[in-house]
């Protein structure tokens, strides 16, 4: 099972017109914790690498757990925030683990490239 489908999570590519736009829903209309992934709806291709990167750059510079912790500059209108091992989105309790936006944002970096 990929991520994505882990979250409950579905990438749809939306036309109008010529232009093409892609969107991260939830499947089934579900609303959890979940629902806060899908701030990736904000990450076009260089938004997503550069989220990406930072947390490579995190994860291979952490040393141990007393790490402090660090807000992505990817994005200013949705706080994110690593804080080993987790993210955490808008300061909302609920945190994901570190490993898996990683791999999410390898998911949905593969689907707009598609």
């Amino acid at each position: 099972m990929n991520t994505k489908d882990q979250y409950g999570l579905e990438f749809l590519k939306v036309t109008a017109g010529e232009n093409v736009g892609h969107q991260c829903i939830r499947k089934d209309g579900m609303v959890d914790e979940n629902n806060l992934l899908q701030f990736l709806n904000y990450l076009n291709i260089s938004r997503t690498e550069f989220l990406l990167k930072e947390i490579n750059d995190y994860l291979n510079t952490t040393p141990d757990t007393a790490w402090m912790s660090y807000d992505s500059m990817v994005l200013e209108h949705i706080d994110l925030k690593m804080d080993y091992p987790e993210f955490i989105i808008d300061e909302q309790p609920n945190a994901f683990p570190l490993s898996d936006i990683r791999d999410l944002l390898k998911e949905w970096l593969m689907f707009l490239h598609s």
